[in-house]
């Protein structure tokens, strides 16, 4: 399984974009956490309603006072449920095989020691 993460500052505008490719992923393995840095939008609405439409892969909602993206991915990776972590901004979306193709090359290198990251 993948840990997909979400910083977000007043990001309700563009959002949408990036939850309607998670909901087109063919692997629906992941878990996706949403870290909120203090919008004053209706983020907050939109991901209750997406909790309550999506039951194919679990939402995780964080509400904290903005203290920079650095800090937020590092309050994420203490929330993710698994080892691999992958960051996708708000104004970002996936290709529907994205989760995918990321459980293949983990499978390739997860117990590799000479690994303690992949970027892409």
């Amino acid at each position: 399984m993948v840990t997909i993460f979400t910083p977000v500052y007043n990001r309700a505008y563009i959002i949408q974009n990036l939850y309607e490719s998670l909901k087109r992923q063919k692997d629906k393995c992941f878990e996706w956490i949403i870290v909120d840095e203090g919008s004053t939008d209706n983020l907050f609405e939109m991901v209750e309603t997406w909790k309550k439409e999506t039951r194919a892969f679990p939402i995780r909602y964080y509400y904290t006072e903005n203290g920079g993206k650095h800090r937020a991915i590092n309050l994420g990776v203490k929330m993710a449920s698994y080892d691999a972590f992958f960051i996708v901004d708000s104004d970002d979306y996936l290709t529907d095989n994205a989760v995918e193709l990321i459980h293949e090359w983990w499978q390739g290198i997860k117990d590799k020691e000479e690994y303690a990251g992949v970027s892409g």
